[in-house]
């Protein structure tokens, strides 16, 4: 059900899932998770990244987090689902989603990294 809502593109032992939908434009995270067997769970960690940056840079990606979750081979992906779509849905009082702070965060980094190769290619060309 919510599998079908999220459209996730299965790579194996991970799970991308679009959040342009919910308001993230560009925005896409990455669920990469594997069974803990001395735990009985699934490891899932998440990253964030972008869809208009193609390198594997530091940048092109931030982790949110990773966590345990319950599971079965037959019903990771649907739970998986069940995770992103909440944390990129339901606000708090202050009207703020969970995956919000992660975003500021990530483009407040990709900002200063768009300045800091302005400066340096100015430099460059004062140089030069």
């Amino acid at each position: 059900m919510m599998r079908e809502m999220m459209r996730p593109r299965c790579k194996g032992q991970t799970v991308e899932i679009a959040l342009s939908k919910w308001g993230y434009k560009d925005y896409f995270v990455e669920c990469i998770y594997c069974f803990d067997k001395r735990k009985g769970k699934y490891l899932l960690s998440m990253w964030l990244n972008r869809s208009d940056i193609e390198d594997r840079m530091k940048l092109s990606s931030k982790k949110v987090d990773s966590q345990y979750i319950s599971g079965t081979r037959e019903t990771i992906v649907e739970n998986i689902c069940r995770i992103v779509h909440y944390a990129s849905t339901v606000a708090t009082e202050d009207g703020i989603r969970y995956f919000d702070r992660f975003v500021a965060r990530y483009e407040y980094e990709l900002a200063c990294f768009t300045r800091g190769n302005e400066l340096f290619e100015h430099e460059e060309l004062n140089r030069i």
